[in-house]
């Protein structure tokens, strides 16, 4: 579903992302796990060119993008992308003045063009499927944390992506709230979504993923099965990362 080679991305003089690669098959879930600023956040908006890279390619499906795209030239080409693309934000990034339905609608009415009646029908499944079917007609500020992530999900999903990037999707939340989201995305893997996941929760990253990559220095130090990461690491810089978890967000935690 994903494919990218050779990534590079800077930010000024610093080097963010150092010619990375990698590939993520149909169904899969892949977890990003490394230090903050190694360039885990930086590879996901790369994939869907919210962050223009510098050098590679990276292949969306059956989309291919490459450096020195134009938001405005190549609009069709981002546009499609980004359709396969469902991008989840770390802080929710929800329209205030919309209820969760009407964030959940409101693209693809606007991208996609479909009715009104047959957007909210759509609408309200997801929402069921998230868990908020009662919550529809409340505004974000009516929400709590995990439900507004959860509604984040479900907005991305109206768009039937073929993958999921998330971005740190709980990291944000109170301790208590972060277990209705990783219930979420648990459904969802079991349901075969493809899904990239940059996370901090090692306890899902093991449960959950199928691979997990781990980040250091703008590069990819290990990669393999979770069981095989968080059980036997190869790389120093990986032992080193889980030795040092906060209590609660260890391998086993």
């Amino acid at each position: 579903m994903i494919e990218f080679t050779g990534v590079r991305k800077k930010y000024g003089a610093v080097e963010i992302l150092k010619g990375v690669e990698g590939k993520v098959e149909r169904g899969q879930v892949v977890a990003l796990i490394g230090p903050s600023g190694s360039g885990k956040s930086t590879l996901l908006r790369c994939l869907n060119y919210l962050a223009p890279f510098d050098a590679g390619q990276v292949r969306v499906a059956d989309v291919t993008l490459g450096p020195g795209l134009c938001e405005r030239r190549d609009a069709a080409l981002l546009r499609a992308a980004r359709l396969k693309a469902g991008m989840v934000f770390q802080h929710f990034h929800l329209f205030p003045h919309r209820t969760a339905l009407g964030n959940v609608v409101e693209a693809p009415r606007t991208v996609k063009g479909v009715s009104q009646a047959e957007a909210e029908a759509a609408g309200r499944a997801l929402l069921a499927k998230v868990g908020l079917a009662e919550r529809a007609d409340h505004y974000p500020a009516q929400l709590s944390g995990g439900q507004q992530q959860r509604v984040a999900i479900a907005r991305a999903l109206a768009m039937r992506p073929d993958v999921l990037l998330l971005d740190e999707p709980t990291s944000a939340l109170d301790p208590e709230l972060v277990g209705e989201v990783i219930e979420v995305l648990t459904a969802l893997a079991r349901e075969g979504q493809t899904m990239l996941i940059v996370t901090h929760e090692m306890r899902f990253a093991r449960e959950v993923a199928h691979d997990v990559w781990v980040f250091d220095g703008g590069v990819i130090v290990e990669r393999g099965p979770a069981a095989q990461v968080f059980d036997a690491p190869r790389e120093e810089r990986t032992r080193a990362f889980l030795a040092h978890l906060a209590p609660g967000r260890g391998p086993g935690a």
